[in-house]
């Protein structure tokens, strides 16, 4: 067969060209000859399954994809695999151990998963099974799945958040097989504790959530799950109940040999790493918003005077404030710097905050989600400065720096679809997001310092900041505008030192907003 990935030249994606880079760099990749897939095509051809235009290939020992045989036009239905192939969630309640896990209603991780598991995990050992062909093309070790890991590979995600996150998946892996072993003494037999973990991390990667027949589950979609991630998406997909199969449709023309994608989704980096066994060296989306997510825990200082007060205002939100903030000024950026001002705030910032000896006149925060704005000049110098040394110990934990991590994926040292590459794409991107708001710390830090009174050298700081590039989300805090924090910082520091002047509040009360 003449080659099809010579017809698609590089894109300059690293994301893309990944794929003709993974046999090390030959130019032409064959069709995927292995006799297991040709078994596979020609079972889910023999079932009505239909894909006229497309061809698997193989990049890596475990990585495959699709790719198109001729030329694709937009809005053409390119896949369409038939109810018959596909493994649904129900299939797996209607199995013995499936029926008992339902009446027992046992507390389970992730049931939906757990019911194609068991499905999977029953039905494989038949060796006549209907689904044989399709999970003889599944891949046996799942070795990109940090979940299986070496401690050696694990150590390359060192300072990371998602280490805890791959011990947290690895327990309620565990907790589940104990729990369905426990009730059904005879599934010991049927699955090991590693292949469970393997059936968990297969349904995980693999499954598409559908509607059949006014059911909403969760299935096993053979063919469709060999497509690999791209965004902005190039295809769609959906249940036909009319059509009794699930398709694939695509939207925008796919000239012969591209790679046929689908999209996952928008997604940080830690979700496709720890679901997916890959990260994204360029996650970011059309408009420049990038979903990669640094977690920050926020807990109030225990030696604070007014720890009791606080804590009681702190919990009606609920105990952990375990947030994931990304490069944006979104809800959870916002909950982030709410939780920071209560954290610094003084008895006097509190008392004016919860409305204590108040008079009840001023709508208040119920809750620490609920404060939308700033404190005091000095509450938000003080959050931000908390907020400073949470970033530098962050980064500190980090062997590498950002731009070393840079400077190895420049190079040809990390292979395409080696572990040690993605984690550093994902260590990089989180260490992306940790210097974006070190660097809006240092801004804002630096502007709160102005001269309240002088707006003019304000606004001339914030145009030099502005044409050399700073972040459109550090403007905005930075702004003068109604809106923007800091200026609400100087206009309510500017009161207050009138107020003061003038003999009519206590200089060291704050306003709030």
């Amino acid at each position: 067969m003449a080659s099809l990935a010579a017809a698609e030249e590089p894109s300059g994606v690293p994301d893309r060209d990944k794929f003709a880079r993974a046999d090390g760099g030959k130019k032409d990749l064959e069709a995927d000859s292995d006799e297991k897939m040709k078994i596979f095509e020609n079972w889910l051809l023999d079932n009505n399954s239909k894909f006229p235009k497309l061809v698997m290939q193989k990049y890596d020992d475990e990585v495959r994809g699709v790719h198109a045989a001729e030329e694709i036009g937009p809005d053409e239905s390119i896949i369409e695999i038939p109810l018959e192939c596909l493994i649904t969630v129900e299939m797996g309640k209607a199995t013995d151990i499936g029926r008992a896990v339902l009446q027992s209603d046992l507390d389970l991780d992730a049931p939906k998963h757990v019911f194609l598991m068991l499905f999977m995990l029953i039905d494989r050992k038949n060796p006549t099974s209907h689904f044989k062909p399709y999970y003889d093309t599944l891949p046996p070790t799942l070795s990109n799945m940090p979940i299986f890991w070496s401690q050696e590979e694990l150590a390359l995600l060192e300072g990371s958040y998602l280490l805890v996150q791959v011990e947290e998946r690895n327990t309620a892996i565990e907790n589940d097989y104990k729990a369905i072993c426990h009730l059904c003494p005879d599934f010991a037999d049927i699955s090991t504790l590693d292949e469970f973990k393997w059936a968990r991390m297969c349904v995980c990667s693999r499954n598409f959530g559908i509607v059949v027949d006014g059911v909403r589950t969760s299935a096993m979609v053979p063919y469709a799950d060999m497509l690999n991630h791209y965004r902005p998406r190039e295809t769609k997909w959906t249940y036909e109940n009319h059509k009794r199969a699930f398709t694939i449709t695509t939207l925008q023309s796919i000239s012969v040999g591209a790679q046929v994608y689908d999209s996952y989704g928008q997604k940080c980096n830690h979700r496709f790493l720890l679901n997916y066994g890959f990260a994204i060296e360029n996650n970011c989306e059309p408009d420049g918003f990038c979903p990669n997510e640094v977690p920050f825990k926020f807990d109030l200082p225990w030696q604070d005077e007014i720890f009791d007060a606080k804590s009681a205002f702190w919990v009606r939100d609920g105990h952990g404030k375990l947030i994931r903030v990304c490069v944006s000024d979104n809800e959870n950026t916002s909950f982030a710097f709410a939780c920071l001002r209560v954290m610094v705030a003084t008895k006097e910032e509190f008392q004016a905050l919860s409305g204590a000896g108040g008079t009840g006149a001023v709508a208040l925060p119920h809750t620490v989600k609920d404060i939308r704005f700033p404190m005091s000049l000095r509450n938000e110098k003080a959050a931000l400065t908390m907020f400073m040394g949470m970033i530098n110990d962050k980064l500190a934990a980090y062997p590498r720096s950002l731009e070393e991590d840079k400077v190895l994926l420049a190079g040809d040292s990390l292979t395409p679809f080696s572990n040690e590459r993605h984690a550093v794409i994902q260590v990089a991107g989180e260490k992306e997001v940790l210097e974006h708001y070190k660097t809006h710390c240092q801004v804002a830090l630096e502007l709160l310092s102005f001269d309240v009174n002088d707006d003019a050298a304000y606004i001339a700081r914030h145009r030099e900041l502005r044409d050399s590039g700073c972040s459109p989300w550090i403007l905005k805090y930075c702004s003068l505008d109604p809106m923007g924090t800091i200026g609400m910082c100087r206009r309510m520091e500017r009161r207050r030192l009138q107020q003061a002047q003038e003999g009519t509040s206590d200089p060291a009360r704050p306003h709030i907003v």
